[in-house]
């Protein structure tokens, strides 16, 4: 055709003014390049109509179009002319710039025409260089993968977002991707910001409530320098007292900025993730793996919140009546005095955990030393009766009942925090002090006076006075002990001045690998109940109520009860059986 003196620019595609490639005609009898036509009625395809770009006939619907063979080999013939003569400088003819995109081509496949004489792309000559590997096609229409479906995230071609997809949510890989990393790269730097602005008033909120405790200390030390000497041990613990909620403040406000802490951390991590993501990936990878890697929306809004009820109210009022009252209303308003400070710790340690999960540090609180012998010890251990059973209401102050269930207790709930300066030195503690490990190597503690030389134990640092508390422990082990100590406990000693249990100042539940056992004074007591990995201890130190409970599917049942007198502040303390390994874990409620 070329040689007869027909110009190849007269079989050209009208849409890409190229050589026809894989020509169809359309039934107004125009002819152009398959794909061309394919994708100039796909970009129209809102308008619901399907037109020919030269005439405007109308089809309704859409014609199925397909290959005109015949044609296909003139435009062959007449490539082959073309190539055979020289160009003129300036000027070249070059085929339908789908020809890139066709998808029955294969990868390594000569351009046009599988004749002997014909020119590849490898060699040179007049037509562009065609990719070494060709994108991945449709296994159902053969076309190219350049687009994917969010709803079944998998990749899809133009033909299947009308058909096997149709109605689902199909976008454009690059462009989806740049949108998801501005929105997720957006939401990290604002979760931080809100997170670093709470940083920032945690000292002054501190300072704040610091200032009014102290206020409260001076106004305490004042109104108790009035009384008569016999309250003298009513005003030591309710020194205490202040300085545990100064300290149960402080360490809300600082478990907070450690969780605000991590999660900064945690979103600095998620956004070099996104970065390395979107360095080392492609589009539709890194669509892939997004959900699973990297998740802003985990994380909620950032608050900061404080509890209602202010502890300084209820002291101030309680000391003030107490003043105007006589030596016999002392233990009336010092339990009024616990109920306020044990409600608004309640309420703050629950607001702690609707924003985020608490953490308690370590209050640096002081105790009065109490060596005095309880006048009576009562043990009472039932064989396996749950904690809705009956028990002794007489053995119970009628203002602290004992509880019902473990449900009524869990109101009470307390999460002591491990003492550093009391571990043995081959006891390691983590998860914010909160989890005890025996390990066989020395753990890098500085000297401390209060640290266990001899046995392996540990104490928590809150002191426990007033009414009640209930905290749940988790072991690991061949042997293991729970109990309660006065703080001038032995430290140094070998013998059992300092074992927990073995001496008047604590008492302790014993797991010896076969039986549970309370002790006390150095008295044994062997208890009937099964083994147990999670105990709960139930403590009313102005009643003189110590339980343990074996906790089992979120049921406890009363392992014994001791009904005494205790005569001041008493602390969580554990001890470690043999075992390289054993672990003592301080359950969240």
């Amino acid at each position: 055709m070329a040689a007869s003196g027909c110009p190849p620019e007269d079989f050209s595609c009208p849409v890409c003014l190229e050589i026809l490639f894989d020509p169809a005609t359309l039934p107004c009898g125009h002819t152009y390049c398959l794909q061309c036509i394919q994708k100039h009625w796909d970009k129209v395809l809102a308008k619901g109509q399907h037109s020919c770009p030269q005439c405007r006939q109308v089809f309704n619907p859409r014609p199925s179009l397909g290959r005109n063979n015949m044609l296909m080999e003139a435009m062959k013939k007449l490539r082959v002319g073309v190539q055979d003569k020289p160009s003129p400088a300036g000027s070249s003819l070059t085929p339908c710039s789908v020809v890139a995109e066709n998808t029955s081509l294969q990868p390594g496949t000569a351009t046009f025409d599988e004749g002997p004489n014909e020119q590849t792309t490898e060699q040179g000559g007049l037509y562009p260089q065609l990719p070494s590997t060709l994108p991945n096609l449709c296994p159902l229409h053969k076309q190219v993968l350049e687009l994917y479906c969010c709803d079944d995230k998998e990749s899809v071609c133009d033909e299947c977002c009308f058909l096997e997809h149709k109605g689902h949510r199909v976008v454009n890989p690059d462009e989806e991707k740049e949108q998801e990393l501005s929105k997720r790269k957006t939401s990290i730097q604002i979760s931080i910001q809100e997170r670093e602005r709470i940083i920032q008033t945690l000292p002054e909120i501190f300072q704040t409530k610091k200032t009014a405790i102290h206020g409260l200390q001076m106004e305490n030390l004042e109104i108790f320098g009035q009384v008569m000497k016999s309250v003298e041990l009513m005003r030591s613990q309710v020194a205490e007292l202040l300085q545990s909620h100064e300290m149960t403040c402080y360490n809300r406000l600082e478990s907070h900025r450690y969780r605000l802490q991590e999660e900064i951390s945690r979103l600095y991590k998620q956004d070099d993730e996104l970065n390395r993501l979107n360095n080392s990936q492609d589009s539709i990878q890194f669509l892939k793996t997004l959900d699973t890697t990297c998740d802003v929306d985990t994380f909620e809004s950032a608050q900061l919140v404080l509890p209602p009820v202010s502890v300084e109210s209820g002291f101030r009022s309680a000391l003030e009546a107490f003043s105007e009252g006589l030596n016999d209303f002392c233990k009336g308003s010092l339990a009024r005095l616990f109920r306020v400070e044990q409600f608004t710790k309640i309420m703050l340690h629950e607001i702690c955990n609707a924003s985020s999960p608490a953490f308690s540090l370590a209050p640096a609180t002081t105790s009065s030393n109490n060596s005095s012998k309880p006048k009576t010890t009562t043990v009472q251990h039932p064989a396996a009766s749950s904690a809705n059973s009956e028990t002794n209401k007489n053995s119970q102050s009628e203002e602290n009942p004992a509880p019902k269930s473990r449900e009524e207790m869990l109101k009470f709930h307390f999460e002591p925090t491990l003492d550093r300066n009391s571990a043995y030195r081959h006891i390691r503690l983590s998860d914010g002090d909160r989890k005890a490990t025996l390990r066989a190597e020395k753990q890098n503690y500085p000297e401390h006076t209060e640290r266990f030389v001899y046995w392996r134990q540990v104490m928590c640092q809150e002191p426990l006075a007033g009414s009640p508390y209930y905290w749940e422990v988790e072991w690991t082990g061949q042997k293991i002990t729970i109990g309660v100590t006065y703080k001038d406990i032995g430290r140094s000693t070998e013998g059992d001045g300092s074992r927990f249990g073995h001496n008047e100042h604590s008492w302790s539940l014993y797991w010896s690998g076969t039986a549970f056992s309370l002790w006390h004074a150095g008295k044994e007591t062997v208890l009937a109940a099964p083994k147990a990995r999670r105990i709960g201890v139930y403590l009313d130190q102005q009643a003189g109520v110590l339980a343990f409970y074996r906790i089992s599917h979120s049921q406890a049942y009363q392992i014994c009860c001791v009904e005494t007198e205790f005569t001041g502040a008493l602390y969580p303390g554990f001890r470690f059986g043999s075992g390289v390994g054993s672990t003592i874990t301080i359950c969240q409620l």
